[in-house]
């Protein structure tokens, strides 16, 4: 059964830095939502609002796809308590064996912030904290990450931890 290493956290957290670095050390694609997001916009000439609702079914679709075919994948997004729960569990669960890598940092908002976003999308991001901070109960087993100043735990522990039976 191939592995679904769901990568989490809130936007700055370290989830997309994580998740390239783990496609590199494993060899497994990664979907990424917000590269989805960019390629949406830029193909359909959509704005972001729009975009959004396409880019989420297309997130979990490809991720869950690639599962069934037994290839091994990283998908990394912002997940959101309330809504995503259950998009994990009728898209993933039953696709593979779905692990959850859930990034932390105290630096994350600062770190969103300095990417020089507008004001609006700092302001989003702001109000949607409580809702992508913590990690969500997915019923599926889950590593905590801390980005702040690296990897704790660290890189290669994390790499074990998804390729282990499960």
């Amino acid at each position: 059964m191939a592995t679904i290493a769901l990568i989490s956290g809130a936007p700055g957290s370290g989830k997309t830095t994580l998740a390239s670095a783990l496609a590199a050390e494993l060899g497994w694609p990664r979907v990424d939502r917000d590269q989805l997001y960019a390629g949406l916009m830029a193909g359909a000439d959509l704005g972001r609002d729009d975009v959004v609702p396409h880019g989420v079914r297309l997130f979990w679709t490809v991720t869950a796809h690639l599962a069934v075919a037994g290839c091994s994948v990283i998908a990394d997004a912002t997940l959101y308590r309330g809504q995503s729960e259950a998009d994990v569990r009728s898209a993933l669960v039953s696709a593979g064996d779905v692990r959850n890598v859930h990034c932390r940092s105290a630096l994350a908002f600062d770190r969103f912030v300095a990417r020089g976003h507008q004001q609006e999308l700092n302001d989003r991001v702001a109000r949607n904290a409580p809702v992508v901070t913590e990690p969500l109960d997915l019923g599926v087993p889950r590593l905590d990450v801390d980005t702040t100043d690296g990897y704790d735990p660290a890189l290669l522990r994390v790499v074990d931890w998804l390729r282990a039976p499960s």
